[in-house]
């Protein structure tokens, strides 16, 4: 469960109006600096939900989100997605209040203790922490980091509901929303998780290619490496350059299991160029985990209109793409194909 109802003991209700600074607009940042700190050192979740370890040195999304919480908690900081001297003496001071392990690392119990539920027609820096990772994480760019839980952050927290799985969709960030948002987990990833295995073993049998880079760079957004990671339960990368939003996304299970059916069922051998990853049109279907390109099919290049090409194009229709795009629909897909769900 989602909702507010749903928490585990120790979760508090907002105590704090916001007030404390507009919400910065950073962008997506890695997670950087150390972050080798074992989950045995740190006290464990009530709940036994996996959450990020966050310590002096690192920086990233998930910092941004833990500063806003530590404000709405009553704590003055800057919101700036480091973890810096100040973090650090409000994250212990934090923990001491809460009678946590005083260690100023933001760990599992520590991150159950700040989150809050919120909700439609909440106002408070709780708020802008969903917003913010909404809007610059999964890419919700209707959604104005403002603290201000409006409609289209209604809107947006249900897609995102909706898409990971998470029952019930109903609009309120609870627990293992919450969860969602900052692990970046789903409910969705058992048989996602399958069926991309099942393509990393078309690829070590060389059924298939997953490109290894992303058009010469090595950016971790390759093919190769979105199939690892929807394999191992974690969203897949999208690059940084271009239109590309420099964020990172769920491959649904809808392209996974056309991308495996057109081996399984339909036998086809190809090259994967592009998953969620290199420089596509804004709002394009790949930075939604949604589509996959191909410029080689049965061991054929693809340049040009050809029976080959056509008929991958088909079969992609057949198997529920809603976006298929090659040489002879699109100017612009002359030497690949597009298939998207």
């Amino acid at each position: 469960m989602s909702s507010g109802g749903g928490l585990v003991a120790g979760l508090l209700a907002a105590v704090l109006a916001a007030g404390c600074g507009a919400g910065e607009d950073l962008g997506d940042m890695p997670v950087d600096g150390p972050t080798d700190t074992p989950v045995s050192e740190v006290e464990q979740a009530v709940s036994g939900l996996s959450w990020p370890v966050l310590r002096q040195g690192n920086s990233g999304r998930d910092l941004v989100t833990a500063q806003y919480l530590l404000r709405h908690n009553g704590r003055t900081l800057s919101v700036n997605g480091s973890f810096d001297s100040a973090t650090y003496s409000a994250a212990l001071a934090f923990q001491q209040s809460k009678g946590l392990l005083a260690d100023g690392i933001i760990g599992p119990a520590t991150w159950e203790a700040l989150i809050v539920p919120v909700s439609q027609n909440n106002s408070n820096n709780a708020v802008r922490a969903v917003q913010d990772q909404l809007r610059n994480r999964y890419s919700y760019t209707a959604v104005t980091v403002d603290g201000v839980f409006g409609a289209s952050t209604n809107t947006a927290v249900r897609d995102f509901q909706t898409k990971k799985c998470l029952s019930p969709v109903d609009g309120i960030v609870g627990l293992n929303t919450w969860n969602a948002l900052v692990a970046q987990t789903t409910r969705c990833g058992t048989s996602s998780s399958a069926t991309a295995q099942s393509l990393l073993n078309s690829h070590n049998a060389s059924t298939i290619t997953l490109w290894d880079q992303t058009f010469g760079r090595f950016d971790g957004a390759d093919p190769l490496n979105n199939i690892k990671d929807a394999a191992a339960g974690r969203a897949s990368k999208t690059s940084c350059y271009g239109n590309a939003p420099c964020t990172t996304v769920f491959l649904t299970s809808n392209l996974l299991n056309g991308m495996n059916s057109l081996i399984t069922s339909r036998n086809y051998r190809y090259f994967v160029t592009a998953i969620s990853g290199a420089d596509h049109s804004v709002g394009s279907l790949h930075f939604q985990g949604r589509a996959f390109d191909v410029d080689e099919v049965n061991g054929v290049r693809i340049s040009g209109d050809s029976a080959t090409a056509r008929g991958f194009m088909d079969a992609c229709r057949a198997l529920g793409a809603i976006e298929v795009l090659g040489p002879n629909n699109d100017p612009g897909h002359f030497d690949h194909i597009h298939c998207g769900w």
